[in-house]
């Protein structure tokens, strides 16, 4: 994408091509990342070295640039953007004169409504929160912890320099680095950050202060109210099956293999993250990589720890039904695989996507991630570079898939497949891999369809089955 010098845009309601972005930087330099804005009509169009973001509007064709965005790369640009919920409007951390600016812009016009100089050193990000109600700007960590609340209007509110220590350990923390992940709840009730060390801190929504600690622990102990969950691997026939098993007594989750005192150790947490409904928030510390925490914010517990055999990549809950989580890991042996996780089911359940692929092999990449479907079943989606699945998670009697009516592909006048590079669609018919399977789960039964293509592209369709 970076030497990329066009973009096309297409409609995934329509098999066509809406519009077509030639040199959107004006070839005075390259495109480092590119996302779309607070709308389908908005798209960000970021430039290397951070010169400039380009916000295009699709509907009028006109665009207006914001200089010096201090983030730019794929990697970090959304943590210099946020849009207000309901209005639209723009705020953005820019960088000017060796100081951060904060900005907020109306919506379409992007006139600039108001602009100050927080009280930062190197701000690492920027997040209206979710009743777009408050403006969160945090430094960098090297500068402890701070944290800046504004009004929507711009005004200081509020400023949060670190919880409140309740032991010589926790001074100790206070005096580490500061912010290292940031994250509101879903209403914007709560705020939750985690720095270097083993705890995360909760903070209250309007006071700004502390509620509640949270502790990853070198030890647990499972109780009536805390489930302790750990993958087991035992041989078969085809390798080796995984299950959950329950843990029965006190149990110390595996710790990072590096030495504490080499270099390369990270530490803190690099997994924090919500639900849906905001109760429940998932993390995952460093020096614990293989072990996932589940914690109940609303009673203040520890309600889930699971365990897994590789270190936790990706935590991601459903984005509109509450306490389901998908959890990808790291690692060759891991590829194929999704956990899944939802306090009703018996027990955590494992997808092995590898075992429904032909030949059981996986080529390149793999992506496993929600499908945003309007049914009732969640639904995931999961591919190689050759390959495409869908999963529904659905109950024994919730009956058909979700796409089980997607329409039959179109054929053109010399007998060909009409496809659309967004739609998702199977192979082509020589390929005779596409088919339906269920797996024979009680509880939160996966079901899945699959497709195969041809070329390494991003073009698939639903399947009709029949």
């Amino acid at each position: 994408m970076r030497f990329s010098r066009s973009f096309k845009f297409f409609s995934t309601a329509h098999d066509q091509t809406l519009v077509t972005i030639t040199n959107p930087t004006s070839g005075t330099t390259r495109v480092s990342a590119i996302s779309f804005g607070a709308t389908d009509n908005e798209v960000y169009v970021f430039s290397d070295f951070g010169l400039k973001l380009s916000v295009l509007n699709l509907a009028t064709s006109k665009s207006v640039d914001i200089i010096s965005p201090k983030f730019y790369n794929p990697s970090n640009a959304a943590k210099g953007v946020s849009h207000r919920p309901g209005t639209h409007n723009l705020v953005i951390l820019t960088r000017n004169g060796g100081k951060d600016v904060v900005s907020v812009h109306a919506h379409n016009t992007l006139a600039v409504t108001r602009s100050w100089h927080p009280d930062t050193i190197d701000a690492q990000g920027v997040a209206w929160s979710p009743d777009g109600r408050w403006i969160a700007v945090w430094d960098s960590a090297s500068q402890g912890h701070k944290m800046l609340i504004y009004t929507a209007d711009g005004h200081l509110y509020k400023k949060w320099g670190g919880a409140k220590p309740v032991s010589e350990e926790g001074n100790d923390q206070t005096l580490g680095a500061g912010i290292k992940l940031f994250s509101w709840s879903p209403a914007g009730s709560q705020i939750a950050l985690g720095d270097y060390s083993s705890s995360v801190t909760i903070l209250s929504v309007p006071s700004f202060t502390d509620s509640m600690s949270l502790m990853h622990s070198t030890t647990i102990k499972p109780a009536d109210t805390l489930q302790i969950w750990q993958e087991h691997a035992t041989p078969s026939e085809d390798g080796f099956a995984r299950k959950f098993v329950p843990a029965a007594q006190m149990i110390c989750p595996p710790m990072s293999e590096l030495p504490s005192g080499d270099p390369s150790m990270k530490s803190g947490t690099n997994i924090l993250t919500f639900d849906n409904s905001g109760t429940l928030l998932a993390t995952r510390a460093e020096s614990m990589p293989t072990t996932l925490w589940i914690w109940d914010v609303a009673t203040r517990i520890i309600r889930t720890v699971l365990i897994l055999h590789a270190p936790i990549a990706k935590a991601t809950w459903h984005p509109t039904v509450n306490e389901l989580l998908l959890i990808r890991c790291e690692g060759e042996e891991s590829r194929g695989f999704i956990h899944l996780w939802d306090p009703s089911w018996e027990s955590p359940k494992i997808i092995n996507f590898a075992d429904q692929i032909p030949g059981g092999k996986l080529l390149g990449k793999t992506v496993g991630r929600w499908l945003s479907t309007e049914s009732a079943p969640p639904a995931l989606f999961f591919s190689d570079t050759q390959d495409c699945m869908l999963a529904s998670v659905s109950e024994p009697d919730e009956g058909d898939l979700p796409w089980q009516d997607a329409e039959s592909p179109a054929f053109n006048i010399y007998g060909q497949r009409e496809e659309s590079p967004l739609n998702l669609v199977p192979a082509d018919e020589k390929r005779l891999n596409s088919r339906a399977i269920s797996s024979g789960l009680k509880a939160g039964e996966i079901k899945m369809g699959m497709s195969g293509i041809d070329e390494v592209d991003d073009t698939f369709r639903f399947r009709k089955f029949g």
